[in-house]
């Protein structure tokens, strides 16, 4: 495997800017989750990575390789680029094994010892290999696709948001064991979604992308503790976003005096208040008064929506499944740890963003 470097990509179609001035570094061995919502060029990005088609300006290398922006660009059939699609699209006609094994020269395909690593690789068990693709779940013809990804080696393997189709308990399931393939065979992969979960728990690296741009490069951590602004913050996990005031590194805001990580003395702010952040408290204990709007119960936990009373701003808190508070009931809300504070005009106006 090799690492991927994309220098000042940028791509058009028409009078359109799909891409503009993409920088991004993929390290060999790793996977990056390209995370953006429809629409933002993360599909079109992992296009010209795999050469379907070229960039209108930038370089895309492979390693110490330049595939595309310099001179002639190197075909998609010798960038030796393993590519999982959204459906699989696996071959109907052929066996799992053929579907596998379907790039690799005849002489590895009759030997069979390839097929059976692979399988092994991605954990279907060896007795699939006769079976067709309708005759498999969702989830196990994905590992198949992935499996024939890997077949040949590549040097990169792109996945284009491969777990869509799939239900929220096999998407989980399928990611976990798709990453750990990944990583087992030390491949260098770039993954694409628009699934905030599945790029924070499957990733080495998340780069967020909006409107063409790639607005942040990061950890998962990063990413969510430490969003560039407040759209990434919105888009990236739940988010409270309170007006407030800045004096001596702490925030005034409807929730309180809370310590912020950052932000200039004296000047109004947006401050972020992740929703598992805010303690309910039924007697006062430091926290604001606020009334039980409405519970949602998911079992592990509840999302409980507020209102700060008398007539505050209404947010969400996510509390433990066994610490459910009664809707009409008063509660008192307090903030564990620091927020974080944007330059007020970079969030519109309070009354637009006091509830996300």
């Amino acid at each position: 495997m090799t690492s991927l470097t994309l220098s000042g990509i940028a791509k058009s179609f028409g009078s359109t800017r799909v891409l503009d001035g993409i920088d991004l570094h993929v390290p060999e061995h790793s996977l990056t989750a390209v995370l953006g919502p429809s629409g933002c060029g993360k599909t079109t990005l992992l296009r010209l990575i795999a050469g379907f088609a070229d960039p209108d300006r930038g370089t895309i290398t492979f390693g110490d390789r330049i595939v595309a922006g310099q001179g002639r660009p190197v075909p998609a059939r010798r960038r030796r680029v393993g590519y999982v699609p959204q459906e699989g699209a696996l071959f109907p006609h052929r066996t799992v094994g053929a579907n596998i094994t379907f790039g690799l020269p005849r002489r590895a395909r009759r030997a069979g010892r390839r097929l059976h690593e692979l399988l092994d690789l991605v954990g279907l068990d060896r007795g699939l290999a006769a079976r067709y693709p309708h005759e498999l779940s969702g989830g196990q013809q994905q590992r198949v696709a992935l499996a024939r990804a890997l077949a040949p080696e590549p040097s990169v393997v792109l996945l284009d948001e491969p777990f869509s189709s799939l239900d929220a308990g096999l998407r989980e399931g399928t990611g976990r064991a798709v990453a750990a393939a990944l990583q087992a065979s030390g491949a260098t992969a770039v993954l694409v979604t628009h699934d905030q979960a599945e790029a924070l728990s499957l990733a080495d690296q998340v780069a967020v992308m909006r409107e063409g741009r790639l607005v942040q490069l990061d950890t998962p951590r990063g990413v969510y503790t430490r969003p560039h602004d407040v759209e990434v913050a919105r888009f990236v996990g739940d988010a409270v976003l309170l007006p407030a005031r800045i004096r001596d590194g702490r925030a005034e805001c409807a929730l309180g005096v809370l310590p912020v990580r950052e932000g200039d003395d004296g000047h109004s702010a947006q401050v972020l208040v992740r929703p598992e952040q805010i303690r309910l408290h039924r007697v006062p204990a430091g926290g604001v008064p606020a009334r039980v709007d409405e519970v949602s119960y998911y079992g592990h936990d509840a999302a409980v929506r507020l209102t700060v009373l008398p007539d505050g701003p209404k947010m969400t808190a996510r509390v433990p499944g066994d610490e459910l508070p009664t809707p009409g009931t008063t509660v008192h809300a307090a903030v564990e740890g620091e927020a974080l504070a944007f330059p007020s005009e970079a969030a519109g106006s309070p009354a637009e963003t006091a509830t996300v």
